[in-house]
């Protein structure tokens, strides 16, 4: 086993202990599927007629839809994005403004059990869980011009038009791109194919998609993923609210980590997994393009959305995204495997949280504790010294 297979390893351990826990999961689907239920069977009143949402379409977009939530720093709630999908209702009939009404006094009604817990959000409504996660609900429309592609209608931020959206296409080019095999020179196989959503149907109201399923193990694109999301908030953490707001957002560092993910497989082959991916972090910036004046960063299935169409407008967005980029590959390039065990712990901290790394130093003192009463203490260095974890390794990542 190569020292940077180690090193991946503690970061694949550091990446799991901020993953949503198998309980949690199943708390926020048990409450998913009841909030989706009861929005469902309203009656939503226009203006010159009643329209009924029974045909509707609840399911999960996201993070969350691709297996790469990461908690945020400071808190234990997790954010679950959900799509409230309203088909058969075109843009003449409701206004974005409307649209979004109908659905908060839905979840804000009298009878309801969400009314206390609903806040808004710029698009739709947050319902608030306290001390375990927030469900966010944005509703969407029939995309009714495009009838052969999963495309959705959402309102833009002002609530003032209706923007394209296909979280669902999104969701199934991360998933077939996260399949796609590496090559490793040992040729340790990494195919998993159990990640898709199932779906059940609620009586003869709207279908109310699973949530997918919670899976302790991980494929390398969904541990690279939430490694980056995790060292950009670390890095942000102290920053000023003002520098908070030009953090490089989620949906890019996905997107770019993506595309140099099947980039570095079609091309490269490798002898671990840090390596690995320490290569697609180095290439994410190749696709980042120009389009005239503007940079570009190209949502993969909807070609006229700009994923850094903000950078255009506030240029410090760019900046502050190149400076993460260039902080984290310094942050990855210094580790070695001469470090010292302390030297190493404090890294981890520094990169990724005190609580999110105190896993590899509790694990690493119980292996110390357990080889002094068996007698089996021998010098070593800093990544030689979790060998007495003996984790077992077997073709997936996170057991």
């Amino acid at each position: 086993m190569s020292d940077n297979h180690k090193l991946f390893r503690m970061l694949e351990k550091v990446s799991k202990n901020l993953d949503i826990s198998p309980s949690v999961h199943k708390d926020a689907e048990e409450k998913y599927k009841a909030v989706g239920k009861w929005l469902a069977e309203g009656e939503y009143c226009l203006i010159d007629k009643k329209i009924c949402l029974k045909d509707g379409d609840i399911y999960a977009q996201g993070s969350i839809k691709i297996g790469t939530v990461v908690r945020p720093i400071g808190q234990e709630e997790f954010d679950i994005d959900l799509v409230f999908y309203t088909p058969n209702i075109s843009t003449d009939d409701i206004s974005p403004e409307t649209l979004k009404k109908l659905i908060g006094d839905r979840l804000k009604s009298e009878n309801s059990r969400y009314k206390d817990k609903v806040t808004p959000t710029n698009r739709g409504w947050c319902i608030n869980y306290a001390n375990e996660f927030h469900l966010d609900i944005t509703p969407s429309l029939d995309k009714m011009d495009e009838p052969d592609n999963n495309s959705e209608l959402v309102a833009d931020k002002k609530l003032k038009i209706y923007m394209p959206s296909n979280p669902k296409d999104y969701a199934e080019w991360f998933d077939s791109i996260s399949l796609t095999i590496p090559k490793f020179k040992d040729t340790r196989g990494l195919f998993r194919s159990d990640i898709f959503m199932d779906s059940i149907s609620i009586e003869d109201s709207a279908t109310v998609h699973t949530l997918p399923k919670h899976e302790e193990t991980k494929l390398l694109l969904q541990r690279f993923v939430q490694i980056f999301k995790r060292h950009r908030s670390e890095l942000y953490k102290d920053k000023s609210n003002k520098d908070k707001k030009h953090k490089p957002s989620s949906i890019i560092i996905t997107t770019l980590a993506t595309e140099s993910y099947l980039y570095c497989i079609q091309r490269f082959s490798y002898d671990n997994e840090y390596d690995f991916m320490l290569d697609v972090l180095k290439y994410m910036p190749i696709f980042i393009t120009r389009r005239g004046n503007e940079d570009w960063i190209e949502n993969p299935t909807i070609k006229s959305e700009n994923f850094a169409e903000k950078w255009n407008d506030k240029p410090i967005r760019k900046k502050h995204f190149y400076a993460w980029h260039d902080s984290c590959m310094k942050f990855f390039d210094k580790f070695h495997p001469d470090m010292g065990q302390d030297i190493l712990f404090e890294s981890l901290e520094d990169g990724f949280g005190k609580d999110a790394t105190q896993i590899i130093r509790d694990e690493y003192i119980q292996g110390l504790s357990d080889s002094r009463k068996n007698g089996l203490i021998k010098a070593s260095t800093a990544i030689t010294a979790t060998e007495p974890l003996k984790a077992k390794i077997n073709t997936f990542y996170g057991k």
